[in-house]
């Protein structure tokens, strides 16, 4: 597309002096597939660790990283166009403190999980499956992949080990703040129910040395935990397996619920937090982990992540009131409520009197 100067220019980019129309704001959103797909495979290629060390010419990096040098340009400067890399001289590519984010410590992993093709491809079922409307339908996920997301993690080792790397990313990057949010200092049993491989459990018994943790999730998920365990907390850990719809570890006074509400219904979310609830020590309380939706249609992160749910699991996320009405109708009292990260926010309640 021609600017009249005899360049060219982006065809999102309005031309100088022209206000952006409503053509220009559709073409800029629907580019969200091409950035995306632009962080998750630089994470995956691990560019962001490549630069760690200083600026790095796109022909050597391209050697590093076996790459094809022409493609890998383009994308290292789609990425600095982005922010997350600078090119301090033509051709010599650099990471910034955005950047930095990508990285296999950071939010890598997580970044990584959303390109992959097993998260991926659903999103292109989803037009067929928001015309489903039988109570049975599959998920654009189930669709895409044949079987359920936890089914398919379950049989797959490449796709599980992306999936729990993705997790612990961003749980990490949660439980920074959580330490702010969530005072533990008389807690003495902490049972995380669907802990995954025990990011959050870890963290918190590093904060809080007078805890034991409980760690509970299907089998296979508990096995991987052991093995990723921290040496110095094995003591202070007890492993437990088992269908949370049918029981949970009793005598907890703390019981956390890490984003697992917003994989089921109203009836089985009620029916978690009631399990949960009866085998909680009678002073002890429910710390719920998830997303909160605006009362209003802003575009915020939450509004993401409840399609996202609908596409990975047919789950969703809810409002606050939505969330309080789950307590109450399991028996318990919603006491406080504080904002965790963009993406989430944490609730704690306790049996009513």
């Amino acid at each position: 597309m021609s600017d009249g100067t005899g360049g060219r220019r982006d065809a999102a980019t309005p031309a100088a002096g022209r206000a952006a129309g409503a053509s220009d704001v559709l073409l800029e959103q629907l580019g969200g597939k091409h950035r995306a797909q632009a962080l998750s495979t630089a994470a995956a290629l691990g560019i962001a660790d490549e630069l760690a060390d200083g600026a790095v010419p796109a022909t050597e990096l391209a050697t590093r990283l076996e790459c094809d040098a022409a493609t890998l340009t383009s994308l290292l400067r789609l990425l600095a166009g982005l922010g997350y890399l600078e090119e301090p001289k033509p051709g010599r590519f650099a990471v910034t403190e955005l950047g930095r984010t990508l990285q296999r410590d950071a939010l890598g992993p997580f970044a990584e999980f959303v390109g992959c093709a097993e998260q991926w491809n659903p999103w292109a079922e989803l037009r067929n499956a928001i015309r489903d409307r039988s109570p049975t339908a599959p998920t654009a996920f189930e669709r895409s992949n044949g079987r359920p997301l936890y089914q398919f993690v379950a049989r797959d080792h490449e796709a599980a080990a992306r999936y729990d790397a993705a997790v612990d990313a961003f749980t990490r990057h949660e439980a920074t703040n959580l330490r702010d949010c969530l005072d533990l200092a008389t807690a003495h049993r902490i049972v995380d129910v669907g802990a995954g491989r025990g990011t959050l459990l870890f963290e918190l018994l590093d904060q809080w040395p007078q805890a034991l943790g409980v760690l509970f999730d299907l089998p296979h998920v508990t096995a991987a935990a052991r093995i990723s365990a921290p040496a110095h907390l094995h003591d202070r850990i007890e492993y437990a397996s088992g269908d949370f719809f049918h029981e949970v570890p009793t005598a907890g006074d703390c019981y956390l619920l890490k984003h697992v509400l917003h994989n089921w219904d109203d009836d089985r979310a009620i029916a978690l937090l009631r399990r949960c609830a009866d085998a909680m020590a009678g002073d002890g309380q429910i710390v719920v982990i998830d997303a909160i939706l605006a009362p209003d249609s802003r575009p915020d992160l939450a509004r993401m992540l409840d399609l996202e749910m609908r596409v990975l699991t047919g789950g969703r996320e809810r409002r606050k009131p939505e969330l309080r009405r789950l307590l109450q109708a399991a028996g318990l009292t919603l006491t406080t409520i504080e904002q965790l990260t963009a993406a989430s926010w944490v609730l704690t309640a306790k049996k009513k009197d």
